[in-house]
């Protein structure tokens, strides 16, 4: 895709589709069985994503693949990730790479050159500071690709760090605003920038004072589901015209069958079509 990760987005969200990202974590044991039960682990994976991606295109407005899950089988599992990636692209959907590199300088630089030449946005941890971040932005500026920069994540242990208060403010607000200094020469005509905030949705007092620090972000939001967070609470993140973040849900749409099950496909259909109903409603009320 030559477009901006940005512009994907406010097109597929102009076109109607609801800001629903799903989030593609594969496990063999939630596969179903008829599909391919004698191969290899990573065929079976992308014989999965075959089948399931072009129901979650005309729906979702991006995927998020976890690239541990495509690790954990070696070699042929990145090379499922590759895949995966280049068939949902083909089908117009952005790929937001959910990689969480946080390294620095060289390393950092080789990184971005591996993941964004097959997805068009990466999340990425900010504990070493802007020498992990800058590196990722060439790219941004030069090809239109995007950054989801963690800053409050949706674990029960988030606080530990993210909520320690030093000279008057948390770190999750400092990184809040450094999120929103990266990504000020970012803003495009959508108005919103290509450095963007993971805010997980389990700590949904935090989406209030986070927006009003980060007002240019898309904020990618992990949690509804099964981590317990709610759609219902995640109005706060949005604007008035329904724009500025993108929420995911993994499990609860991907994981919605049982492996016996001979409608898995109309089950996932039904479950992303739940799921844009409840966002569709949290943006009406806005």
């Amino acid at each position: 895709m030559d477009e901006a990760f940005t512009k994907q987005i406010d097109a597929r969200l102009a076109a109607g589709r609801q800001a629903a990202v799903v989030g593609l974590d594969p496990r063999l044991d939630a596969l179903p069985g008829t599909l391919e039960p004698d191969a290899p682990p990573a065929q079976r994976i992308v014989a999965f994503y075959r089948e399931a991606l072009p129901r979650i295109a005309p729906l979702a407005v991006a995927v998020k693949p976890n690239i541990a899950f495509f690790e954990v089988f070696g070699a042929e599992g990145f090379a499922a990730w590759i895949e995966t990636c280049r068939i949902a692209r083909e089908l117009g959907l952005p790929v937001i790479g959910d990689i969480k590199r946080g390294d620095i300088g060289s390393t950092a630089a080789a990184y971005a050159r591996a993941h964004f030449e097959h997805a068009d946005a990466v999340t990425l941890h900010p504990y070493l500071g802007s020498d992990s971040i800058e590196p990722f932005l060439a790219p941004c500026r030069e090809s239109g690709r995007a950054v989801f920069v963690l800053v409050h994540t949706s674990n029960p242990s988030a606080g530990e760090f993210q909520e320690r208060v030093t000279d008057g403010e948390t770190l999750c607000e400092a990184v809040a605003d450094a999120v929103d200094r990266w990504g000020r020469e970012l803003v495009d005509s959508t108005g919103y920038s290509a450095v963007g905030a993971v805010v997980g949705a389990t700590y949904p007092e935090q989406l209030v004072s986070l927006r009003a620090r980060m007002p240019r972000a898309w904020f990618l939001i992990p949690g509804v589901g099964a981590q317990g967070g709610a759609v219902a609470d995640l109005g706060p993140a949005f604007d008035d015209r329904g724009r500025g973040a993108l929420v995911n849900q993994s499990r609860g749409i991907m994981q919605c069958f049982e492996p016996t099950d001979r409608d898995w496909l109309d089950r996932i259909t039904a479950a992303l079509e739940g799921f844009c109903a409840e966002l569709r409603e949290v943006c009406r009320e806005r």
